[in-house]
């Protein structure tokens, strides 16, 4: 009888005892966290499962170690499946303790690995064979995400079957000072904040073109070309900050930046305060609104923060849906939706559909290899602010609220129509080919999310009635 190769033995015996020592224990166990009181039965289901079967990739430090852990290769390919679990979405014991509560990108990204069941992935399981989730408690996740959504402020207005929607319908009314957004409004498209007085924030933002310029990228100051797409004004209160890098932390902050940047307004802040302070009625307002401080850069830049905050557009026909008209929607628009909410919502959740995470342009395709260009310092997108090399090529996810208002699409305005932007997000962020009759049924559903400004829908808004 023909002897078998050592090395064959040797590699069966670690194919069958690498899965095998799971099942009879040998990697041990967590070590259970108990949940804090006042939380939810399903809360407790859930930390358990987690506990049980995603901590040990998705926590900051690996809880369970099986004992090959250490070993040559084994060691370096546990590393790498830690450093991506992390990147994606962490566990951390203070959530699943219950101390903390979690946020929407947490629940949304649950419940894309839930539905789409690519979590635990396959590699993992071969080795840990009794780790896939259960459709017991895919239930118990799923239904704990919708829990959560429901208690948000966000969901307030949604229908009750509606409430665990990963989107929420935008508030009709915003509570704000009303005179400080019209003294934001009025600076907002005051000419004196350029540096030759051509130029108003509303030359990037029109409100009477969804809030954009509606161009591949911005032109500043003496027709200067801007390198990147202006990103639309409306609802950009929802953003986690402000510009695609993020390099501004609320909208303050980004109201100072264009004003003084050579390319943009061309203006110096000092010049534009005495310029204000010198044009009839700017120093009574800002001496009544802001009787400490008067009219300042602070002053200017917060009232015009205000403003922007205001520019919320409401009582789109999917917001209407939401809040319970369940015939306002096409059969289409309602597949669209079905489409979203499997493969994008994962991303593109909220009141604003996006603006709440970073995230990579070209997930599963070389984006850039594809656009077929040479690379510019924006396409660096995060890295420009962090200098981590983690951070290259990664955007704050846009809004879709007015989308079909927003065009061209994407940082660097290659895309110029929905469609063909729906069909490159498909294929370099899902590597996945969609249909025509996809397209044309997520495009049908995107058009729902237009909405109203000041009572009027943003498709027929006029300068006139923004005045």
């Amino acid at each position: 009888m023909k002897k078998i190769p050592l090395f064959l033995l040797l590699l069966l015996a670690g194919i069958l005892f690498f899965p095998i020592s799971n099942l009879i224990g040998l990697s041990g166990k967590n070590e259970p966290i108990p949940v804090v009181s006042g939380k939810s039965a399903n809360f407790a289901k859930v930390s358990q499962i987690l506990q049980n079967k995603c901590v040990d990739c998705h926590s900051p430090g690996m809880l369970r170690k099986p004992f090959y852990s250490e070993w040559p290769i084994a060691k370096q390919l546990m590393a790498k499946d830690m450093a991506n679990a992390t990147a994606r979405l962490i566990l951390a014991e203070k959530f699943y303790s219950g101390e903390e509560a979690a946020t929407p990108l947490l629940l949304a990204r649950l419940e894309s690995v839930v539905r789409k069941g690519n979590m635990p992935p396959t590699l993992y399981l071969l080795m840990h064979w009794t780790d896939s989730l259960t459709d017991d408690e895919k239930h118990d996740i799923l239904a704990w995400v919708a829990e959560e959504r429901a208690k948000s402020p966000w969901s307030r207005d949604s229908a009750a079957a509606l409430k665990g929607e990963p989107v929420q319908p935008l508030p009709l009314t915003v509570d704000l000072n009303p005179d400080k957004v019209a003294l934001g409004g009025k600076l907002f498209h005051d000419r004196l904040l350029s540096g030759d007085n051509t130029l108003n924030c509303a030359s990037c933002h029109d409100l009477a073109r969804g809030g954009t310029d509606q161009a591949k990228v911005a032109t500043g100051i003496r027709g200067q070309q801007g390198p990147i797409n202006s990103p639309t004004v409306y609802n950009a209160m929802y953003n986690i900050a402000q510009f695609w890098d993020g390099r501004a932390k609320d909208l303050q902050e980004q109201a100072a930046g264009p004003v003084a940047n050579p390319i943009e307004m061309g203006a110096q802040w000092d010049t534009i305060v005495e310029q204000l302070k010198q044009a009839g009625g700017y120093q009574d307002a800002f001496g009544k609104l802001y009787p400490e401080q008067g009219l300042t850069k602070t002053t200017v830049t917060d009232a015009i923060a205000v403003f922007e905050q205001s520019l919320v557009t409401p009582n789109a026909r999917f917001d209407q849906y939401l809040r319970g008209n369940q015939t306002i929607l096409t059969a289409d628009e309602k597949a669209g939706y079905d489409l979203f909410k499997a493969d994008c919502a994962s991303c593109h959740f909220g009141p604003a559909l996006g603006g709440l995470s970073y995230e990579k342009m070209g997930i599963k395709q070389d984006y850039f290899k594809r656009r077929g260009g040479q690379l510019a310092e924006a396409d660096n997108g995060r890295f420009n602010v962090t200098k981590q090399e983690q951070d290259r090529h990664f955007f704050k996810v846009p809004v879709l609220r007015n989308i079909v208002l927003t065009y061209p699409y994407f940082h660097d305005g290659s895309a110029a129509s929905l469609p063909d932007a729906v069909k490159i997000m498909g294929e370099v962020q899902l590597g996945k080919t969609y249909t025509d009759a996809e397209i044309g049924e997520i495009v049908a559903f995107l058009a729902t999310l237009t909405g109203e400004y000041k009572g009027k829908p943003l498709t027929s808004l006029t300068a006139e009635d923004i005045k």
